[in-house]
């Protein structure tokens, strides 16, 4: 049960961070692992850079669903999302999380590439 509460302390610190553009990073493992469109990245600043590139159009964050076992997560997100030339999305991504030491030291993300590429490319 520790490991349960930790966890889901960690990850609602970090969703709340990114939702009010606070220091999210402080919540990353330096050797995090990074999985998304089966590419897999390690350690803390290729995640950052990755993450800060997509917060960039991410206007908001509500999360939908919220799994803990141990100090493992389930999560889908819905983030409202504006790109450069003003056009606005929901996106729901589901991520599968791990916490330790109070870090989140691997990601894994799943959500439709093609509709975000085709969003952040309309005019």
């Amino acid at each position: 049960m520790e490991n349960y509460a930790a966890t889901k302390r960690i990850l609602e610190k970090y969703y709340e961070a990114i939702n009010q553009k606070g220091d999210w990073q402080s919540f990353i493992s330096d050797d995090m692992t990074f999985t998304a469109s089966g590419k897999i990245t390690h350690g803390k600043n290729p995640y950052v850079d990755s993450l800060n590139r997509f917060l960039q159009v991410v206007k908001s964050l509500k999360i939908n669903e919220f799994i803990v076992e141990g100090n493992k997560a389930g999560i889908t997100v819905e983030y409202s999302l504006q790109s450069p030339s003003g056009n606005t999305l929901s996106c729901e991504i589901a991520e599968i999380l791990m916490v330790k030491d109070d870090k989140i030291y691997s990601s894994c993300i799943f959500f439709d590439t093609e509709a975000f590429h085709s969003f952040m490319n309309q005019k």
